[in-house]
């Protein structure tokens, strides 16, 4: 199993998204106020103090996830099998993204925080969390020395779920970011009536068009998610998986739905983007077995079949 690291970095990385809901959730985010890579002014946080803690806790964890995506970069290269070139690419993407990642994390946090800037953090952080469930799938393919019939048969009805599948993820990814955008810039606040001293969105007109934007792009990706498991259905391939990711999809609309019929509550709306996150994943990893396949065929024999043609995504 070369692939059980970048496995168990992808459960971390979760892990991390987690404990950075948590944060907000507990609103925790000025814990250690604006040191960094310290908190308020020492090393370690006050014990006494739960919400320094919280953060600080939450910067641990996210250091930790920077030692094990380097090591799963390394990691990665070292079983990358003779021509497979998408092992490199994503392995690369992984480090890119962490190092964008704790450069955003780094002056946001020098930065005290401003409205709005946290959207950078989560986008970079679910670009992440998606590369590395992609560099998962890629690893734990099975090295053939050629396709069967059967094989090349399922190759191609699981590739006509690709396309359906990456535009409901590329819908859901924007709309993620969107409702980060309309939560962390105050947005989410001016629509619901609260009184928020800091905030990058002041506008009530500006707050519901964000709002209306989010609930578009909703309803486009439960359509999509549904197109999605009509084809998996039809060509009997993936099917559970696209019917999770469905279900997951309308469970995310609903939690979003109750968390603005209730205000907008802290807790509900960080439960909202955990949910969020891990529907990506699911659909992630659904766009990555059938982009990528499960099988790769050795290069120095992927021709010995006349009646067998692979392209990239094989």
């Amino acid at each position: 199993m070369r692939h059980r690291l970048s496995l168990i970095t992808t459960f971390y990385t979760f892990f991390v998204l987690f404990m950075g809901n948590l944060v907000t959730a507990t609103g925790a985010k000025d814990g250690c106020g604006s040191d960094w890579p310290g908190c308020n002014g020492s090393l370690f946080p006050d014990i006494t103090d739960p919400l320094a803690v919280i953060e600080y806790t939450h910067r641990m964890v996210t250091g930790g996830l920077g030692f094990l995506i380097l090591i799963n970069f390394f990691v990665a290269w070292r079983r990358k099998l003779p021509g497979e070139r998408e092992v490199g690419i994503m392995a690369a993407l992984t480090v890119i993204l962490l190092i964008t990642q704790s450069l955003v994390g780094g002056i946001n946090v020098m930065l005290s925080t401003p409205p709005g800037f946290s959207t950078i953090d989560v986008s970079v952080s679910l670009a992440m969390f998606s590369s590395i469930i992609l560099l998962t799938i890629i690893l734990s393919r099975k090295p053939v020395s050629y396709l069967t019939q059967e094989m090349e048969a399922e190759r191609r009805s699981m590739k006509k779920l690709f396309y359906p599948i990456l535009t409901a993820i590329i819908l859901f990814y924007i709309e993620i970011s969107l409702g980060a955008f309309f939560k962390h810039s105050g947005a989410s606040s001016v629509f619901a009536g609260i009184t928020k001293d800091e905030r990058l969105i002041h506008s009530p007109f500006i707050s519901e068009l964000i709002y209306d934007l989010h609930g578009i792009f909703t309803f486009i990706i439960l359509v999509s998610a549904l197109w999605v498991l009509f084809y998996a259905m039809r060509e009997k391939v993936c099917v559970k998986l696209a019917a999770f990711f469905a279900g997951l999809v309308m469970l995310e609309g609903l939690l979003g739905f109750i968390t603005v019929v209730l205000k907008l509550e802290t807790v509900l709306s960080s439960l909202h983007m955990l949910t969020a996150s891990f529907t990506l994943g699911v659909g992630v990893w659904l766009a990555g077995k059938t982009g990528f396949g499960k099988y790769y065929v050795l290069p120095e024999t992927q021709f010995s079949q006349p009646n067998i043609r692979l392209d990239q995504h094989s």
